[in-house]
């Protein structure tokens, strides 16, 4: 796979498919009467303030999501589609549409195993989610891909955090001040988090915006994650979401004359 065709087809499509699911739309959005901040704020402990945060729910557990991301990369910059299809923890499919409705590539993963069907060149790379992930300068990857999408993140209890207030938001730093959590007590959802190197500069940051609820699930229909280090910046925004989707397929559907490509 030559470092061209990857930087303009799979680049795009790997981070796509790690973000199909950092919001939602459908469902009630939240309203704020919420202006009313929870009775103790801002005198939490850190204990009450993990302890409050929501576990990633079974509700999610399958999944079927239409989205739309923005990317900017040295790499690749522009607009794409997506529809996601997800079955708790480890499968993933997804379908990447460029602009004028060509459907580019396909993902997916099962297991510890991954194929990217690159339908413009008629290929498919396979290999391990690691070793793809080797070819894919600032993605994310591993097999929780919608947990970190969704921002159902909860700090270590073990970590001796200190913990500020910032108008209506609790922030937990770490001891070496590397990871910063931001938490909203009026929702109870992690808000932001940043990771720094120890010199302070920002190697990753992820704000989860515009909460709405689904089913009783409280969700962030926005999500947006930027790598200054790799000068990557992705925005994302979803159109729609099935909590009860019909059967998966999971097939590549290549054709006979597709080149295969196993990434050793």
């Amino acid at each position: 796979m030559t470092k061209r065709l990857f930087n303009r087809t799979v680049a795009p499509l790997f981070l796509i498919g790690i973000l199909a699911l950092a919001g939602c739309t459908g469902g009630q959005r939240l309203t704020v009467s919420d202006t009313e901040l929870p009775d103790g704020f801002p005198h939490h402990t850190v204990d009450e303030i993990i302890a409050a945060l929501p576990a990633f729910p079974e509700a999610l557990h399958r999944v079927d999501v239409e989205s739309q991301v923005a990317l900017s990369s040295p790499q690749e910059s522009g607009r794409f589609s997506a529809r996601t299809e997800y079955v708790h923890p480890d499968s993933m499919f997804v379908r990447v549409t460029f602009p004028l409705g060509i459907e580019g590539a396909r993902v997916m993963t099962v297991g510890d195993s991954a194929w990217v069907y690159d339908r413009l060149e008629n290929v498919v790379y396979a290999g391990t989610q690691e070793r793809i992930a080797s070819f894919l300068p600032g993605a994310i990857a591993g097999t929780r891909l919608i947990e970190m999408a969704t921002g159902f993140l909860i700090p270590d209890s073990d970590t001796a955090w200190t913990l500020d207030t910032d108008s209506t938001l609790y922030l937990l730093h770490s001891p070496d001040g590397m990871i910063r959590f931001t938490i909203d007590p009026l929702r109870w959802r992690v808000v932001g988090i940043r990771w720094s190197d120890r010199a302070g500069a920002i190697l990753e940051q992820r704000w989860y915006t515009d909460f709405i609820t689904v089913e009783n699930e409280v969700l962030p229909r926005r999500m947006s994650l930027s790598r200054p280090i790799d000068d990557v910046r992705i925005s994302m925004a979803i159109r729609k979401i099935d909590l009860h989707p019909g059967p998966f397929s999971f097939d590549l559907d290549v054709r006979d004359d597709t080149r295969v490509t196993v990434l050793e």
